[in-house]
């Protein structure tokens, strides 16, 4: 009974439609052990060699260059703080590969 629920289940996941969409692009701080992760819903904008994310109502700005895998982060702290920037750097997990897979998501599926 068990093995031919477990069965079931596996047979679901192999047939379930996967949402690329979820997979976030994986970003780790050069100085320290910190670790920044994007979403798509996140990029504003792509090219060739750059892409951007804003989040928290354009606060913060990340920008990884696609050739080398390197970002960058800059926050802005403002109120009720002192306003400044912060600037961070980093490197992300083949990005390149996560994009592509956000892409693969846009398209439909046949029926």
């Amino acid at each position: 009974m068990r093995q031919s629920l477990l069965l079931s289940l596996f047979s679901l996941l192999l047939w379930a439609p996967v949402s690329f969409a979820a997979l976030p692009m994986k970003c780790s701080l050069t100085a320290t052990s910190d670790h920044f992760w994007f979403y798509q819903e996140q990029l504003v904008f792509q090219s060739e060699q750059f892409v951007i994310f804003q989040n928290f109502k354009g606060r913060v700005v990340s920008q990884i260059d696609l050739k080398t895998g390197k970002f960058s982060r800059t926050t802005y702290i403002g109120e009720p703080f002192t306003p400044k920037y912060q600037i961070l750097f980093g490197r992300c997990e083949e990005p390149k590969h996560t994009l592509k897979m956000w892409q693969m998501n846009s398209v439909p599926y046949d029926n």
